[in-house]
């Protein structure tokens, strides 16, 4: 039996090979992919939870990654130092 890791390197090397001899059509994907990050902050909307300065970021949409540190902070319930209130998310 062949080694599962050797065989998916196998298949990888055959298709990109194939790419680039143009044997195999390279294909966008259906919806581009964004590159904004989602941070979340709590009492003052210009600072995130993570620390950064919100105020040159464009708000996020549908689809952005989330920052991981706001997202950690955010799962575990920490608030900013300043208020117990609620979150919003930019």
């Amino acid at each position: 039996m062949k080694d599962p890791f050797l065989a998916a390197l196998d298949q990888a090397t055959r298709t990109v090979v194939a790419c680039a001899r143009g044997e195999r059509l390279v294909t966008a994907p259906a919806e581009p992919v964004s590159t904004v990050i989602a941070h979340s902050y709590c009492c003052d909307p210009s600072r995130a939870l993570c620390g950064l300065d919100l105020a040159d970021v464009p708000p996020s949409g549908s689809g952005d990654q989330d920052c991981v540190v706001c997202a950690d902070l955010d799962q575990s319930g920490a608030n900013c130092p300043l208020c117990p209130g609620s979150r919003g998310t930019v």
